[in-house]
Parts: C-alpha cells; structure tokens; sequence
C-alpha cells in the first residue's frame, strides 16, 4: 500500500512543511514553527514564523510570514499579527510565485527576506 502526502489546500501545505523538516503546530489558521535563519547578518538566529494556511494552496502562497521576536524589516510594511504581541507580520508577498509554487519556493522567499536585515547590535 502506498501514502501519498495531500498536494492542495491547508494539508497539502502542512504536509509540504513536515516534509521540509520543520515539526510544525497548527494554531488555528496558521502553521507555526522555528526557523534558523540561514543568511545575511542574523544568520544562526531562532525564530519562530507563522504562516496564513491558504485554502488555495499552492495555486496562492502564504499572503507574508509572521515572525516571533518582533525584528522589524528594514523595507517597511511591517503590522501587528493575531498570533500575539510577540508577533509582527511582514506584509511580503512570495515574488516569482507562478515559477514555484512548492515549500521550498516559500522557504526561498523567507531566506530572501531575512537576508534583507539589519544587524542585531
């Protein structure tokens, strides 16, 4: 018997990130889990990114992660998120989405955008 991992929708997308590695909670409408920032000068940094379950998924991305500590973004649009007030939401669409509409296309996006920061000191 074979298991096929659900392709579409908020299963898909939670399947997709388990898949990545990541041990992923759901909370609500959002998966949450700890990202290692990977580049630029935060690199080697937790945090924690809630991303929008889309019902769409992967025909849409995730509307911009949510991201715990708050760290700001230095090209702005940053809001409260409903996760909390540890929270902040970066309002950063996936760029090139129609090229790769996989996990790892959004995991691209995240790293693009967390190399954007600034220095913690």
């Amino acid at each position: 018997m074979t298991t096929t991992l659900p392709e579409a929708g908020p299963a898909g997308m939670l399947a997709g990130l388990a898949a990545a590695g990541y041990t992923v909670e759901q909370r609500g409408e959002f998966a949450v889990f700890d990202y290692v920032i990977e580049v630029g000068p935060r690199s080697g940094e937790t945090v924690r990114i809630g991303l929008a379950l889309v019902q769409d998924w992967p025909l849409s991305p995730p509307p911009g992660p949510h991201v715990s500590p708050r760290l700001g973004h230095p090209e702005g649009a940053v809001h409260n998120s409903p996760l909390g007030d540890e929270w902040e939401y970066w309002s950063r669409p996936a760029a090139n989405w129609a090229v790769d509409r996989t996990v790892r296309g959004y995991l691209r996006h995240l790293r693009t955008l967390f190399s954007q920061l600034e220095s913690s000191a």
